[in-house]
C-alpha cells in the first residue's frame, strides 16, 4: 500500500487582490501566490476533513453550492489522493472558481490549527464541543468576516467596489488566520470572554492580529514580495536593520491587513507597527488607554520589536560586502516568525485562565520557554523581555507554586494515568493539596480542562506534561463584600467601591479566581500560575474598571456575563466602530 503523505501543499493566496491591484500602475499585476504544508487527512466534498468542514452556502442570495472535490473519491485511497489543481491556475480561475475559494480558506484555517497543535503538542478543542469548525467562503453580502460560536462557523463576507469589482474576503490571508485564531483561543481560554481587567478584553484581537502577521511572515513568498526590489538577487544590508525593516516590510504588510474590508479593521496592527515604547498605556485615566483594543495593540507592539530584533541577529552573520541575498534575507525572516509563532502559541497553556494580564502573557512565554528550550541560544527570550520592557511590562516573579518541604505532596492513592485524563482526580488531588498550592476551598472551584501534553523544543527536546485549568468563582452582595474584603491585618491597604450610589448595597457582584497547574511527565507539580479570588486589590481594580466602562447586566449586575453572543461582539467589532470592540 502506498505511504500517504504526512502534509499536502495547497496553493492558497499569500497577498490579498485587493492589495496586489491597488499596487499595479494599471491593475494587472499578478496575483501572490504560495504553497503551504497543510496536515494531510481524508477529505470529503467540500472539502470536509475531522477539523474542518467548508460549506458553499450563500445566506444573503439563499443558494448553496456544490460540495468541493479536492481528492478523488474512489478506491481504498478515497479522499486521501489530493493533488493540488490550483497550482498552475491563472488568476481569473482562483478570483472567480468557488471550489479554490473552498480550498484557500481550508487550507489557511488548518495550516493555523497545526502551528498551535504543533506547539502545544496535543489536539486543541473547540469552545462549542464539536470536533467540526464550518467555513462558509461566501456566507453573505457584507464587507464583514467573523467567527459565531453560536454558528460554530467562521463566515466570510463578499462585496462590490466599483474600483476592484467583486470582492472576496476568503481570500485575504489575514483575515483567515485572524479569524481562526479567534475560534482557537475561544477553544483554548474560554473565561477570556468574561467581564474582567482591561488587558484580558483586548486580548483576543490582539493576539489573533499577532498570530496573523506571525503567520503570514512565516511564508516566504511574503517577505520577497515586499522586501528590497523584486528584481534584484540582492537586498544592501542598511535596508536589513531594526528601523529599515520596520519601515518597509513590517509597514507594507501592515498596510494591507484588514484591506478586503475597506475598513479600519487593519488600523490596530498598524498602530502596534508605528507604535514607540510608551508606559502611558498603563494610566487608565487616560481614556484612549481605557480602550481594551488599544491595550492589545501594546501586545503586538512588543512582540514585533522582539520580531525584529530576532530577525535582524539572524541575519548579521551573513553579511557579505554590504549586500545580502534577498533569498536568504527572506528564509531568515520566515524562520525567526515560525519560531516566534511557537512561543507565543505555547505561552498560552501557561497563562491563568482568568483574570488576565498582559505581564500573565510574558511570564508564561519565559515559563514555557524554560521548560522546552532552556538555553535559549539565540537570545530569544531576553529579546522578547526586552521588547516588553519598554513597555512596563516585566516578568511576575517566581512561579506561584515552589516545592515545599521533602515529603509533599503526597501521591499516594493517585492514579498518574487518571491525573493525565480524569478531571475528578484531578480535583481530589487539589482538594487534598489545596493549602500547600495556596488555594483557598472556601471558594467554589470547578476543574475546567486536563489536557496532556507532548512538546518538542527547536533543538529536539521533548517535554512531557499535563496542563490543568481550575477557576474559582463567588457571587455576593456589595454589602457583603465590602465585609468580606475589609483589611485583617495592620498596614493592609483598605478595600474601597465607588459609593453605594453607582453600586447599592444590594447589587450582585460576580468575583472570579484560577490558575494552571503543570505536573511533569511523572506526575509531579512543577508549575502554577494563579490569580486568588481573595485578592482584593485586583477584585477593586476590576470593579472600578467595570463601572467605568459601564458594563453592567441587564438586570443591573456587575461580573456577569452581558449577554451578547461572541460571535456578534465580533462581527460588530469587525463590522466599523471601534466602539464596539469594548462589548464583552
Amino acid at each position: 500500500m502506498q505511504e500517504r503523505l504526512r502534509y499536502f501543499p495547497m496553493t492558497i493566496i499569500a497577498r490579498d487582490p485587493l492589495v496586489t491591484n491597488q499596487a499595479s500602475t494599471n491593475g494587472d499585476q499578478p496575483i501572490l501566490r504560495a504553497v503551504i504544508q497543510v496536515p494531510a487527512s481524508r477529505l470529503e466534498p467540500g472539502p470536509r476533513g475531522p477539523r474542518f468542514h467548508v460549506v458553499g452556502f450563500d445566506a444573503s442570495r439563499r443558494t448553496l453550492d456544490r460540495p468541493a472535490r479536492l481528492a478523488p473519491m474512489r478506491g481504498d485511497s478515497a479522499g486521501w489522493d489530493y493533488r493540488d489543481r490550483f497550482a498552475k491556475a491563472d488568476d481569473r480561475t482562483l478570483l472567480r472558481d468557488p471550489a479554490f475559494h473552498a480550498q484557500n480558506v481550508y487550507a489557511i484555517a488548518a495550516r493555523t490549527l497545526g502551528f498551535f497543535e504543533t506547539a502545544l503538542g496535543r489536539p486543541v478543542p473547540w469552545a462549542f464541543g464539536s470536533s467540526q469548525l464550518y467555513l462558509v467562503p461566501r456566507a453573505f453580502a457584507e464587507a464583514n468576516a467573523y467567527y459565531s460560536d453560536d454558528d460554530r462557523a467562521l463566515l466570510f463576507g463578499y462585496f462590490n467596489s466599483q474600483a476592484s469589482g467583486r470582492i472576496m474576503t476568503c481570500l485575504a490571508h489575514d483575515i483567515v488566520a485572524h479569524e481562526t485564531t479567534h475560534a482557537i483561543l475561544d477553544g483554548l481560554r474560554r473565561r477570556f470572554d468574561t467581564p474582567g481587567l482591561p488587558d484580558q478584553a483586548g486580548f483576543h484581537e490582539g493576539f489573533a492580529d499577532l498570530v496573523a502577521l506571525l503567520s503570514i511572515l512565516s511564508a516566504r513568498e511574503s517577505i520577497q514580495a515586499v522586501l528590497g526590489d523584486p528584481g534584484q538577487a540582492r537586498v544592501r544590508a542598511d535596508r536589513l536593520t531594526f528601523d529599515g525593516l520596520r519601515s518597509s516590510v513590517l509597514f507594507t504588510i501592515g498596510r494591507q491587513f484588514g484591506n478586503a474590508l475597506h475598513l479600519n479593521r487593519g488600523d490596530g496592527l498598524r498602530r502596534s507597527i508605528d507604535q514607540e515604547p510608551t508606559t502611558a498605556w498603563k494610566d487608565l485615566r487616560n481614556p484612549e488607554w481605557a480602550e481594551p483594543h488599544r491595550r492589545g495593540e501594546i501586545l503586538v507592539a512588543a512582540v514585533i520589536r522582539t520580531y525584529l530584533h530576532m530577525w535582524t541577529n539572524r541575519l548579521i552573520p551573513i553579511v557579505g560586502a554590504g549586500t545580502i541575498d534577498r533569498g536568504r534575507a527572506s528564509e531568515e525572516g520566515a524562520t525567526a516568525a515560525k519560531h516566534l509563532l511557537n512561543m507565543v502559541i505555547r505561552a498560552i497553556d501557561y497563562c491563568p485562565p482568568v483574570e488576565f494580564e498582559l505581564a500573565d502573557f510574558l511570564t508564561a512565554i519565559v515559563a514555557s520557554e524554560h521548560e522546552v528550550n532552556p538555553d535559549d541560544e539565540y537570545g530569544y527570550v531576553e529579546a522578547l523581555k526586552e521588547g516588553f520592557r519598554s513597555f512596563g511590562i516585566e516578568v511576575q516573579g517566581a512561579p506561584d507554586w515552589v516545592a515545599p518541604p521533602t515529603g509533599w505532596p503526597t501521591y499516594r492513592d493517585f492514579s498518574y494515568a487518571s491525573l493525565r485524563s480524569d478531571p475528578d482526580e484531578t480535583f481530589r488531588f487539589i482538594w487534598d493539596h489545596a493549602r500547600f498550592l495556596g488555594i483557598d476551598p472556601a471558594y467554589y472551584l470547578h476543574v475546567e480542562n486536563v489536557r496532556p501534553a507532548v512538546r518538542t523544543g527547536p533543538r529536539g527536546f521533548v517535554v512531557s506534561e499535563t496542563v490543568v485549568d481550575y477557576v474559582q468563582e463567588l457571587i455576593l452582595s456589595r454589602a457583603d463584600l465590602d465585609k468580606l474584603a475589609q483589611p485583617t491585618k495592620p498596614g493592609d491597604p483598605p478595600f474601597t467601591l465607588p459609593s453605594t450610589e453607582i453600586i447599592p448595597d444590594k447589587t450582585k457582584l460576580k468575583l472570579w479566581g484560577g490558575g494552571t497547574i503543570i505536573f511533569d511527565e511523572f506526575g509531579a507539580v512543577k508549575y502554577q500560575r494563579f490569580k486568588r479570588l481573595d485578592d482584593w486589590s485586583r477584585q477593586q481594580r476590576r470593579l472600578q474598571y467595570l463601572v467605568d466602562r459601564g458594563l453592567w447586566d441587564t438586570k443591573g449586575r456587575l461580573g456577569f456575563s452581558l449577554g451578547v453572543p461572541l460571535g456578534q461582539r465580533f462581527a460588530e467589532f469587525h463590522h466599523q466602530s471601534p466602539n464596539l470592540a469594548e462589548e464583552w
